[in-house]
């Protein structure tokens, strides 16, 4: 059971807020909506301004107050595009799991990263593993970068506008000018690399994977562990995981 001592007041009430509005489905005014929900205009005031603000609803030119339910439709729509591409894809997933032995992952791009959303773990007695839900950032890690390179330029722009690049471990990428020469040698090649930058001691190889319409939507990936990924080791994984990564991409009628 909930005590009242856990309930963050403030975050309760924006809640409210919303349910209110969803349950009126039209536009209202402070004054209002105030009324109807008992809660001081002032205290409204700033609930709605910061749901203004995160894009949950939205202002008329008379001051009233509406929901924006597009905003909850793409929230949705994110969380069915995974679980659709995850069961359009997790055959072609175990097939790669049993040509490489090693640990096999599926990451969707959400945003500006990388989120797990599928792994099968090696057969190995020593094996690395993966955590499914686990986001991941675009310029470190196999992965991210497999995705990164072939996103727009505009949000590519974006990402290196950052003042500096987030450091993970000693081998993680910061140097944009590194990252972007990296980023042309994976759109030329078709697969990305990583050694220990986003976790020591682990390394993968990734492929992108694209939609219908020619979008990235994530990638596919093998990992092991550093001291087994020789540079013959990763040749050979290259054109096993860009193979899987075509097929799962057939899959999704690009």
């Amino acid at each position: 059971m909930n005590k009242s001592s856990d309930i963050l007041l403030t975050l309760d009430k924006g809640l409210q807020v919303i349910s209110h509005l969803s349950i009126i489905n039209r536009p209202i005014s402070i004054g209002e909506l105030s009324k109807i929900m008992k809660i001081n205009k002032s205290t409204l005031f700033r609930i709605l301004k910061t749901l203004q603000r995160r894009g949950f609803v939205f202002q008329q030119d008379n001051g009233d107050y509406g929901l924006r339910p597009e905003e909850f439709n793409i929230i949705v729509d994110r969380f069915d595009k995974n679980e659709a591409l995850q069961r359009t894809l997790r055959p072609e997933l175990e097939k790669l799991s049993s040509q490489c032995s090693e640990t096999v992952t599926l990451s969707a791009l959400v945003d500006e990263k990388v989120e797990c959303i599928d792994k099968i773990d090696s057969p190995k007695s020593v094996h690395v593993t993966h955590i499914i839900g686990r986001y991941s950032p675009l310029h470190a890690a196999a992965s991210g970068k497999a995705v990164l390179a072939f996103i727009p330029q505009a949000k590519i722009a974006r990402i290196m506008s950052e003042e500096v690049l987030e450091k993970f471990t000693d081998s993680t990428i910061v140097s944009k000018v590194i990252l972007e020469q990296e980023l042309k040698q994976i759109k030329k090649n078709g697969f990305a690399v990583s050694h220990g930058e986003l976790d020591l001691g682990i390394s993968a190889v990734a492929a992108p994977i694209f939609s219908k319409s020619g979008k990235i939507v994530g990638s596919v990936s093998i990992l092991g562990i550093s001291q087994k990924f020789s540079e013959e080791t990763i040749i050979s994984l290259s054109k096993t995981v860009i193979n899987s990564a075509d097929k799962m991409s057939a899959l999704l009628n690009y």
